[in-house]
């Protein structure tokens, strides 16, 4: 019985990433199930052997895309780092996760791909918000942040840094970029009660430049 659910899920797994990359590539308006049968090279019936819909099939590709994500950036919080060091990985990590496949940003931000980027962005603001929020509290107990609002904080820097930062969607000019990067740092700090400087990694960001 346990290999089997095991097994199960595994190939459920494997037909998530070829649906993540159907989504992406062909936008979730012209996806359709015939579409996402015939590029997975299954029948009807092994396809509703795991699925039920279209849009379950998005809302599972989405999950298990967050669940990597959170596996990434959990991984930033060493021992030994202070609560600010920690987040200040994991938001690196976080940002690399998501927008260091340029092709990939492309295919999400694509107007025939508006359904499945609203569903992409509410569910990477509500999972990954709490992960956020644990290491905030941290920093609140160790008197490095000051806020009473963890989890809203976490979930409002989360919104700005994959969101508003998204010069795909927003097709900002990029000499723009820079500042708008130095005032989601501002932001941030504001948000937390950080000293200044705290998340100052991200003006290193906007100049081009690797954090000391």
């Amino acid at each position: 019985m346990a290999r089997t659910k095991k097994e199960f899920e595994g190939k459920r797994d494997a037909l998530l990433l070829s649906i993540w990359d159907i989504f992406v590539r062909n936008g979730y308006e012209n996806t359709t199930l015939s579409l996402i049968i015939s590029e997975l090279s299954i029948s009807k019936g092994v396809f509703y052997h795991y699925f039920h819909s279209k849009e379950e099939c998005a809302d599972a590709a989405i999950k298990m895309f967050i669940d990597r994500c959170i596996e990434r950036i959990q991984a930033e919080a060493l021992p030994g780092l202070t609560p600010d060091q920690k987040l200040t990985r994991m938001i690196l990590s976080g940002v690399d996760f998501f927008h260091s496949d340029r092709q990939q940003a492309i295919g999400i931000d694509a107007p025939s791909n508006a359904v499945f980027h609203e569903k992409l962005m509410i569910a990477a603001v509500k999972r990954l918000a709490p992960v956020f929020a644990r290491m905030i509290e941290q920093g609140v107990a160790e008197q490095v942040f000051s806020t009473e609002h963890p989890l809203e904080s976490a979930e409002m820097i989360l919104t700005l840094s994959n969101f508003y930062l998204d010069d795909v969607l927003f097709q900002w000019k990029p000499e723009t970029i820079p500042d708008k990067i130095r005032a989601v740092a501002d932001s941030a700090e504001r948000i937390l009660g950080a000293k200044k400087g705290t998340f100052r990694f991200l003006c290193f960001l906007a100049e081009g430049r690797s954090a000391p």
